[in-house]
């Protein structure tokens, strides 16, 4: 495979990614794939950086990393088993686990430990070094022809060594969005119960981790026609595994289940048959960010209140379910 993509965010700055991939996919079975990437290379590249963005990270330094040049380059393997295709069965099941290995074999040629000063660049530019897992898995319960309820778990870690001091930006985690904590803005929470609103200026800052936890259940019933519906639970969050003094609250500790985000709603899909289209509202019941013991917000709930709506109901459109 062989990719480019161009990132831009207005008045900011802008990103541009190669990729490039070579490897192997095997069906053991129907159910059963594995997916072997002998070498996998991404270089991003930032463009564009506007003198606004670089007085922010004046304000608040974490923001450089995100426009730093970044070459990852290394093995990875990935292991695919489910049996949804089975309509009639009452119980299905999804589940996907991805390793990435980034500069190890480079890092031990070479000797590269970043803590002792010892960083090995490659045209120019440190090469990442870190393993990276995730764990994905999926029930489905049928509980009708048409309705079901559908649940999801999201697990994952990313260890950087060697000639890295933490993991790259783009191989971070990111939580929030139209397919993940639908109550809460694309890559708005976290990490831990850092809040974002402290350091930001006159824009959000992405917020990343080396660290998720991610829990969603959806129930979905037929309404009329291809009109179909849903209720929704959405869970979780991302932490650092080294504390950031410029991030109190943001790295894991042994609080880190009193610090996930949760989220309710209702939406609408359209099941076109050759796509379908999503619509969810939602809003969040329990927000990380404030001080303990003020985290639940059910008491707040107000819908007829306009301020309230404003700050908290959040409408995603989209393609396709989100798990």
């Amino acid at each position: 495979t062989l990719g480019y993509e161009f990132q831009k965010r207005s008045q900011l700055y802008s990103l541009q990614t190669l990729k490039s991939s070579f490897g192997y996919v095997w069906k053991g079975n129907v159910r059963k794939e594995h997916q072997l990437n002998l070498t996998e290379i991404t270089y991003a590249s930032p463009q564009n950086v506007t003198p606004l963005y670089l007085e922010q990270i004046g304000n608040n330094p974490s923001l450089a990393k995100v426009i730093e040049k970044q070459l990852i380059f290394g093995p990875s393997y990935s292991y695919t088993y489910t049996n949804t295709m089975q309509k009639r069965k009452k119980n299905t099941f999804y589940y996907k686990g991805t390793i990435d290995l980034s500069g190890t074999v480079t890092g031990l040629i070479t000797g590269a430990n970043i803590k002792k000063g010892d960083t090995i660049n490659v045209l120019g530019v440190p090469f990442s070094q870190f393993i990276k897992i995730e764990n994905e898995f999926r029930h489905y319960l049928k509980l009708s022809n048409d309705s079901q309820l559908a649940s999801r778990i999201i697990v994952g870690a990313g260890f950087s060594y060697g000639n890295s001091s933490e993991m790259p930006f783009i191989k971070q985690f990111f939580i929030g969005g139209t397919n993940s904590l639908r109550a809460f803005r694309a890559r708005s929470i976290g990490p831990g119960s850092f809040d974002a609103s402290i350091n930001s200026g006159p824009f959000l800052e992405d917020q990343s981790g080396d660290l998720k936890l991610e829990l969603n259940t959806e129930y979905r019933g037929k309404i009329y026609g291809l009109v179909k519906g849903a209720v929704f639970v959405d869970a979780g969050n991302i932490w650092l595994m080294n504390p950031d003094s410029e991030k109190l609250g943001a790295e894991f500790s042994k609080k880190f289940l009193n610090e996930l985000a949760v989220g309710v709603g209702a939406g609408l899909r359209f099941d076109l048959s050759f796509l379908v289209l999503r619509t969810d509202f939602a809003f969040p019941i329990r927000k990380p960010y404030l001080p303990e013991g003020q985290r639940w917000v059910l008491d707040q709930i107000s819908f007829g209140n306009g301020t309230w709506r404003k700050e908290n109901l959040v409408f995603n459109l989209a393609i396709g379910y989100p798990f």
